[in-house]
């Protein structure tokens, strides 16, 4: 994983999550403490965590118990060789806000810049502020960086409070290419700048993207006057592509033949076909779906008797199959939207690109699936699973297009020549679980990153076909996988570019660890 600054570490002021939550869902509450005293820590977590952010005090509590220790103790930050550029016009409180944190002999040039630079810039908005420790934190930092950027956290100053919080990840081009998240919230290097260069998110967006990533600061260190703007993100056009769609099934007919059903609704950018992986289905009805399907033309059964292997079944559709792109997808996955390939083809044939995926509901309309963040429950784990899809003070980790460390395989799309290329899932390591993991690591470790696509939204039956629990030899099997996962990609360890250290590691939720 890329070293990355790492804040110090968030008290364990975990009472205070509980009564949160206790006072503000009871019954939650008290579920979430007892996942946590069976040992169901990601559950129990992801359960509390919810329960607190819906009390009204959530954040007003974690300013108070959580972000002291993530600050430097002094606030001095006369020495930082940084000047300020104020877009918009002069603002008394913003003035204020830079004076606390830089002193009182900080330039500030108010829509303009001065022939001769500093030797950093902080373009900021009329109304915004920044933090008191930002002249502080910027001295340590800035002084061994090799990055022409730095940015940092933000959230808003509304009615003398401070309110939705927007943690980032580190440098990502998809998603800040669409959201503006440097405005207010970084410095660059002065020289040779032009005023055009800073006055806009897409222009400091651009200049980021010109040279070494920018280096990202997980601390909460500029409070904007409004709300983030919208989502800018542009619809690529989708070039002509064969697909293969593969999907593996045993039994459950209505099941498969919803996906299917879904699949023939859904547009393709070019030829495709359909490989039904049968794993020794026994159903009268699913066979006779098989027969359906085979005398239509509208897909092909392969089989694959014998123990249930998910990745050797797809590694063995992946070898007959003809398209340039293979969508790996499970059989209990519903289309609701035609057009939700449509949204994932340009982003995997991107050069750049190595795996997509897409986001998964549950049928209640909860989320299943928002991207994989490492280090979850000392694995990886479903970023924001069980969360309400709605703008709110962490919004881009489901509702943006971003890159992520891995994606669910329940809805996988990555070209085939890269899929052979890694040689496949791991079937021999991880049969059933963190196959889907694996793979996209092992396609970022040649360079081809993994892409989540908030735009295709799929219903996930999660698991209905084969259960969701793991007791006997399957909890064996669990186990092995799990501990194969954490010893090839230290993920008992590993700090997340793509997630953020302010979240707290137990639970799938993006919400700040206490």
């Amino acid at each position: 994983m890329t070293p990355r600054p790492v804040p110090r570490q968030i008290p364990q002021a975990w009472p205070t999550v509980v009564r949160l939550a206790l006072a503000a869902r009871p019954a939650a509450g008290v579920r979430g403490l007892l996942a946590l005293l069976r040992g169901k820590r990601v559950r129990g977590w992801n359960i509390l965590a919810a329960a607190a952010a819906a009390h009204p005090g959530w954040y007003a509590a974690w300013i108070a118990h959580a972000e002291p220790a993530l600050l430097p103790a002094s606030r001095s930050g006369a020495s930082v060789p940084v000047g300020v550029l104020l877009i918009g016009g002069d603002d008394a409180a913003t003035r204020q806000s830079l004076i606390d944190a830089f002193g009182a002999d900080v330039p500030v040039f108010v829509d303009t810049l001065p022939a001769e630079r500093p030797a950093w810039l902080l373009p900021i908005r009329s109304g915004d502020r920044v933090a008191p420790a930002l002249g502080a934190v910027l001295a340590d930092r800035l002084a061994d960086r090799a990055a022409a950027m730095v940015y940092w956290d933000e959230d808003r100053w509304d009615s003398a409070a401070r309110t939705a919080p927007w943690i980032k990840p580190d440098w990502d081009p998809v998603l800040f290419g669409a959201v503006d998240g440097l405005t207010s919230a970084c410095v660059v290097r002065g020289d040779g700048l032009d005023l055009a260069d800073l006055t806009t998110g897409d222009a400091l967006a651009r200049l980021a993207g010109s040279g070494a990533p920018p280096c990202h600061i997980p601390l909460i260190l500029t409070h904007r006057a409004q709300e983030r703007r919208a989502s800018a993100r542009v619809a690529l056009p989708v070039p002509p592509a064969s697909i293969s769609v593969i999907v593996p099934t045993r039994d459950r007919a209505g099941l498969l033949e919803t996906c299917l059903a879904g699949l023939a609704a859904t547009r393709f950018p070019g030829p495709h076909e359909i490989i039904i992986v049968d794993n020794d289905s026994r159903e009268p009805e699913t066979l006779a779906l098989f027969d359906r399907v085979t005398a239509s033309g509208s897909a092909r059964v392969l089989r694959y008797p014998g123990a249930f292997n998910f990745a050797a079944m797809n590694n063995a559709a992946a070898a007959v199959a003809t398209g340039e792109l293979l969508c790996l997808i499970n059989n209990d996955i519903e289309v609701r939207d035609p057009d939700w390939l449509l949204h994932m083809v340009p982003l995997a044939l991107d050069a750049r690109t190595g795996a997509v995926g897409a986001q998964m509901l549950y049928p209640d309309g909860t989320i299943q699936h928002a991207g994989v963040a490492l280090g979850i429950g000392g694995a990886a784990g479903h970023v924001d699973k069980g969360m309400t899809p709605v703008p709110g003070a962490f919004a881009p980790w489901h509702a943006e297009t971003r890159t992520v460390s891995a994606v669910t395989a329940a809805c996988l799309l990555v070209r085939a020549d890269r899929f052979a290329a890694v040689g496949g899932m791991d079937a021999d390591t991880f049969a059933v679980d963190f196959n889907d993991v694996d793979l996209c690591l092992r396609l970022g470790e040649r360079g081809w990153r993994t892409v989540y696509c908030a735009e295709a939204v799929l219903v996930h039956h999660e698991s209905k076909s084969r259960g969701i629990g793991h007791v006997g030899a399957a909890r064996t099997r669990f186990d092995l996988e799990l501990a194969a996962l954490r010893a090839r990609w230290g993920t008992q360890s590993a700090i997340d570019p793509h997630h953020s250290p302010l979240f707290r590691r137990e639970a799938e939720r993006c919400l700040l660890a206490f």
